[in-house]
């Protein structure tokens, strides 16, 4: 697999054939009479003439500020993403046909889904090209976005999320442009050859620095690739590792960040009658480095599982669980290489939704039940039962904290309970007892009294004719009972069947 980027072949063969090359005659960079290359464009246009990447006129001029057409822009950027230009569809634009210079550089890019017409069904394409435009072609033919979702840009005349502004800002981003002024983008302004210069000198440094790695169809025999990735964020949620782009012949991925991930990739046949079939299915590791500063990727196939986190909080446990003994469900030992506790930091939460008191998250690489027995330094204890199986790509848990009773005191039901009734267990999935009621003046305890996982619902009763309603369950995870209940006023009762 190659690393894609813009080679100098390239782009001598896309651009000396269009419209910033108007004479074949190569005029020397520095004679240009028009040209001040002290300013950012006169440079980039010196190092572009230098290299015969573009000439100018035989009087010896550049016309810097000349406009460039929408066609004359359309054959520059086909030639730099060197796309076909001879097998195309038609993509029926009224000013345009197939016997026309820019045809196959206009249908190319419509076909890819980077250029479009007007409402009137022409493409325009004698029409000066304006700088909105250029951008939004731009963006999509690069496959640019915007990582900073919530930016602002500098750009008084683009609207924030709008259009224009998710075309603009990754160019803005990637020091493609910088906008007419310090504070304006000009929209609606006409992209002058200078301009033009500037934004293909930008686009090769933007271009040596992205690291790319691409999947063909053929290479699996399918007619269709797809992909999906896991674990591809960093610990602060803000910044992906990797990004996919679907192409029309296969999938494509680009580092953006230092760490590691994994994508599944999975290739279909597709007959004529539209129906798909999956014939390759495989996941892979992307682990990204920096070396001498710039990034680098490499893509492997791998068995490996993607492990599973979860959490447990100081104001669930009625503790600080701040140790962790972890055993098999049969009582072994779990080897520490197999999982990994420490404390949970809320990194980019609001504080309201951040529960009070410690936080650990404990992550599991490999699947099987497991008994945790957290404790603190006063000696407190709890056990939780965690069950964690694959899909073959990432490893799920679930856990139940031990909970085979528990005690709801007078003050939490807001009376005293004199008797109670039992309304049901889980249909009549069991044929014996599943709980036991105790009352006393102090509450009301609820003791698990059978085996099985079970639903039931308690109707307490007071003296003077009160009434509350306790729904319940009792499960069983690698061996440990949890129970959970909500409480219930008749008023909510009532009022829940309207």
């Amino acid at each position: 697999m190659k690393k894609h980027t813009l080679f100098q072949g390239a782009l001598i063969a896309a651009l000396a054939t269009s419209a910033i090359v108007v004479v074949p005659t190569v005029q020397a960079a520095d004679s240009f009479s028009d040209v001040d290359v002290s300013k950012e464009y006169g440079a980039a246009v010196k190092d572009l003439a230098e290299r015969g990447i573009i000439n100018g006129y035989t009087d010896g001029t550049f016309k810097p500020f000349a406009d460039v057409t929408r066609g004359q822009a359309a054959k520059i950027l086909a030639g730099l993403l060197q796309l076909d230009t001879t097998k195309v569809e038609n993509p029926n634009f009224t000013d345009l046909k197939p016997s026309d210079e820019f045809y196959g550089a206009v249908a190319a890019l419509y076909n890819e889904g980077i250029a479009t017409g007007f409402a009137d069904g022409s493409f325009g394409v004698n029409q000066p090209i304006t700088r909105e435009q250029l951008a939004n072609m731009l963006t999509k033919a690069y496959q640019l976005d915007n990582y900073d979702y919530d930016q602002t840009l500098p750009f008084t005349d683009v609207v924030k999320y709008s259009e224009a502004y998710y075309a603009v800002a990754p160019l803005y981003n990637n020091q493609i442009t910088k906008g007419v002024t310090e504070t304006t983008f000009g929209l609606k302004e006409t992209v002058k050859r200078s301009q033009l210069a500037l934004f293909v000198h930008r686009i090769e440094s933007m271009q040596a620095s992205r690291v790319f790695q691409e999947f063909k169809t053929h290479d699996f025999g399918a007619d269709y690739l797809e992909a999906f990735s896991y674990n591809n964020w960093t610990e602060d949620q803000e910044q992906e590792f990797f990004r996919i782009y679907s192409m029309n012949d296969g999938v494509k991925f680009e580092a953006l960040s230092e760490g590691s991930g994994y994508f599944v990739l999975t290739g279909y046949t597709i007959d004529d009658e539209g129906n798909y079939e999956v014939v390759e299915s495989q996941k892979y590791k992307i682990v990204i480095t920096k070396v001498d500063g710039k990034l680098q990727m490499t893509c492997q196939q791998t068995d490996e599982i993607a492990p599973s986190t979860s959490l447990f909080f100081e104001e669930d446990l009625g503790f600080n669980p701040k140790h962790i003994k972890l055993t098999t469900a049969a009582g072994h030992t779990v080897s520490d290489k197999v999982y990994a506790y420490q404390p949970f930091e809320f990194e980019g939460w609001d504080e309201e939704s951040i529960p009070k008191g410690a936080s650990y998250a404990l992550k599991l690489m490999q699947a099987g039940d497991y008994i945790a027995t957290f404790s603190d330094d006063a000696g407190k204890t709890v056990r939780v039962g965690i069950h964690a199986e694959t899909d073959g790509y990432d490893l799920y848990t679930s856990h139940a904290v031990e909970m085979s009773s528990v005690f709801i005191p007078t003050s939490e039901v807001g009376f005293a309970v004199t008797d109670y009734k039992i309304e049901q267990y889980t249909g009549a999935v069991h044929d014996h007892k599943i709980i036991d009621v105790t009352s006393s003046p102090d509450g009301v305890t609820v003791n698990r009294a059978g085996k099985g996982d079970a639903i039931f619902a308690i109707r307490l009763m007071g003296e003077n004719g009160e009434k509350l309603y306790m729904h319940g369950m009792i499960y069983e995870l690698s061996g440990v009972t949890s129970m959970y209940y909500e409480l219930s006023t008749e008023k909510e009762m009532n009022g829940s069947f309207r």
